[in-house]
């Protein structure tokens, strides 16, 4: 587990790099044109982000996985309150708003690769394998909020969804119906077999 969280930590912490070159390269170009070229840049993120989390679910499982187009597009283009991940970009962009576009990137980043790693325990289990067990992690400082931290280590079967103790749920970090369980979550799963 610490390669997978290792591996997941390093690339959200490039990620802010990325995204602030991404917002000044597009700077000198009509105001169209630099929306859709980070647009375009933050769809490579999330792409990258389905990639991770499917290579850290393989790796958790001891298995071979490949990424399922049409999962990955389901998870990366996910409306939420209205929008797609596109539209949400535009806003910061066209508000001028670097750090509410690099909170937004950094949540949909761990959304989607949450989203992948999801996805590939259930493929594993769809596939005739064993069942599997999610267990929930933090990032155990003190910025993890309340409700996440009730959460720490928590084990349930992967079809199950968790429950923090203000009523809130969702199958894996990053897919709570409350934004605020979302925002900002740096939490991951660790899944193992049922063997």
């Amino acid at each position: 587990m610490d390669e997978v969280a290792s591996r997941y930590l390093t690339a959200l912490d490039e990620l802010n790099l990325l995204t602030s070159t991404s917002y000044y390269q597009a700077g000198g170009q009509d105001l169209a044109a630099r929306v859709n070229q980070i647009v375009d840049d933050v769809l490579s993120f999330l792409i990258n982000a389905y990639t991770k989390g499917i290579e850290g679910a393989a790796l958790m499982l001891g298995h071979e996985l490949e990424a399922d187009v049409d999962l990955m597009e389901d998870a990366i283009f996910l409306v939420i309150d209205g929008k797609t991940y596109a539209d949400r970009v535009a806003d910061h962009v066209l508000q001028d708003d670097l750090g509410g576009l690099k909170t937004l990137v950094e949540s949909e980043f761990h959304r989607v690769y949450n989203a992948a790693v999801y996805d590939g325990g259930m493929d594993y289990v769809n596939n005739g394998s064993f069942g599997v067990t999610k267990t929930w992690f933090t990032m155990r400082d003190e910025v993890v909020r309340d409700t996440h931290n009730y959460l720490e280590s928590q084990s349930i079967p992967l079809e199950e969804e968790f429950f923090t103790y203000d009523g809130d749920h969702a199958p894996y970090p990053g897919q709570f119906t409350k934004a605020e369980n979302n925002v900002n979550c740096r939490c991951i799963v660790r899944l193992t077999t049922d063997e």
